[in-house]
């Protein structure tokens, strides 16, 4: 929060820096052209005042919305910088109206009606549109931060039309017919362009949720049954290349909706999938006990809980019954996923030697629970139950405390022979062993409190990308 207030705070220290440079002359005759005004000495001041208010802070504005998309988006995104420049113009007519009068009068005409018309519709539909999602939300899972970020339209187009209420009803100072004429000009200019802009600031995003809710979900197969046992094992076959499902030894099936160049993730208690769509290139979440898929938010590696409840696409936490998708700032890598808790890595996995990162720990909200110095080398698993830490490494196998990552036990890793390379594939069905592929090839489970393993009896072929579901 400290990182994104000092970004918008410096945009608009630099957008107020560049913006308040001397006021061009064409400027200025452009606007007296624009509104038939007559510039004189006694009006002059006051619509140079007002003309360099304005135009310092929209540049703000405008910095502060390209800022701030470079840091959620890595880009510069339209509507950040639409609303970016609507801020600044509100900041600016309300630093404008304390040099005004406080009493109210009539309503000025400042704006045509069809004008009005279209900025009361625009502005009453992205309010309904916002506020009918909103409560439909609390219908299923939806994290308070998705919630503000559909509510910034609606809460953006309150302030347009209090400006706007303020620019109509303040009365309009006594003075000579030059400033009452600079005054109108003034209030003219403003309202048209908040008007304006608010209706596209209205329909754009009115129409992109709409959008959004109108693009159909994923559509299965028609050949798509759902599974009657929980998935042991998935791996890429070759000639063709697809992905295979192993329910029970002996009874495999190939996965075809699936797109191998893609990412693939089965919970622990074999019964959730994610993956690519083949096809429509979707990023999906099925429930293998039946035929629904569902299209997740994210990019990046996937990882699922035990009971396949969230899934972390990249550092992005998804709700899959509802989809509703949570961020994780800070972070670069999700580690595990359980007990309410997600424990992610500042850095990428390297190799040994490495500068230290953090480890983090999440809530299923986002909030973070703790902090703790972190060895990237680790090959490491956040147990289902978010209680423990487990790491293998060539000679041991040990567990730590996900909230310091200190180590608490550490035990002799007993296989059945020296084994130069192991990858962690997960916990076993119970969560209480770890899932150990020795030498891409026999698939072992671990129990971490005493180091000893036992091999699987049937496990995929040597040398195959294997990824592990519910194993006993």
């Amino acid at each position: 929060m400290l990182i994104l207030a000092a970004i918008g705070a410096l945009a608009v220290i630099s957008g107020l820096a560049l913006s308040a440079r001397s006021l061009p002359r064409a400027n200025l005759d452009r606007f007296a052209r624009r509104h038939r005004l007559t510039i004189t000495p006694y009006n002059g001041d006051g619509t140079i005042a007002y003309l360099r208010a304005v135009r310092s802070w929209r540049g703000a504005g405008l910095a502060a919305g390209g800022a701030l998309s470079f840091f959620f988006l890595g880009n510069l995104n339209f509507l950040f910088l639409l609303y970016g420049w609507l801020a600044g113009v509100l900041v600016s007519e309300i630093q404008l109206a304390a040099t005004r009068p406080r009493f109210s009068g009539e309503r000025l005409r400042l704006t045509p009606t069809a004008l009005t018309v279209a900025w009361r519709l625009s502005a009453l539909a992205c309010w309904g549109v916002v506020a009918w999602l909103v409560v439909r939300s609390f219908s299923g899972e939806m994290a308070v931060l998705d919630r503000v970020w559909v509510a910034i339209p609606a809460l953006v187009l309150l302030a347009v039309h209090l400006v706007l209420w303020d620019l109509h009803r303040r009365a309009v100072p006594a003075g000579t017919s030059d400033l009452v004429g600079a005054e109108f000009a003034a209030r003219i200019s403003s309202a048209r362009t908040l008007m304006a802009f608010g209706i596209v600031a209205a329909l754009l995003p009115a129409g992109g949720l709409l959008y959004g809710l109108r693009t159909p979900p994923p559509a299965p197969p028609a050949s798509f049954q759902a599974f009657a046992d929980p998935i042991r094992f998935a791996w890429l076959a070759s000639d063709p290349t697809r992905w295979e499902l192993q329910q029970e030894p002996g009874n495999i099936s190939a996965y075809r909706d699936a797109d191998t160049s893609g990412p693939l993730a089965i919970s622990g208690d074999g019964n959730h999938l994610v993956y690519l769509q083949l096809g429509t290139g979707r990023l999906v979440h099925r429930d293998l006990r039946g035929t629904r898929v569902r299209e997740l938010d994210g990019t990046g590696e996937v990882l699922l809980s035990h009971d396949g409840a969230y899934a972390a696409v990249g550092t992005t936490l998804v709700h899959t019954p509802t989809g509703a998708a949570t961020p994780l700032p800070g972070v670069a890598r999700v580690i595990g996923i359980g007990g309410g808790k997600v424990a992610a890595t500042t850095g990428r996995r390297t190799l040994p030697g490495a500068p230290a990162t953090e480890l983090v720990v999440f809530d299923v909200r986002g909030k973070v629970l703790s902090r703790a110095p972190f060895d990237p080398s680790l090959d490491v698993r956040l147990s289902p139950d978010g209680g423990t830490l487990a790491v293998v490494t060539q000679a041991d196998v040990l567990t730590m405390d996900p909230e310091t990552a200190g180590v608490r036990t550490r035990e002799p890793l007993k296989l059945n022979g020296p084994s130069a390379e192991s990858a962690l594939l997960g916990w076993s069905a119970d969560g209480r062993r770890l899932v150990l592929r020795a030498d891409q090839d026999d698939v072992h489970l671990v129990d971490p409190r005493t180091g000893t393993a036992r091999k699987l009896q049937e496990s995929p072929e040597p040398g195959q990308t294997v990824v592990a579901g519910r194993l006993t």
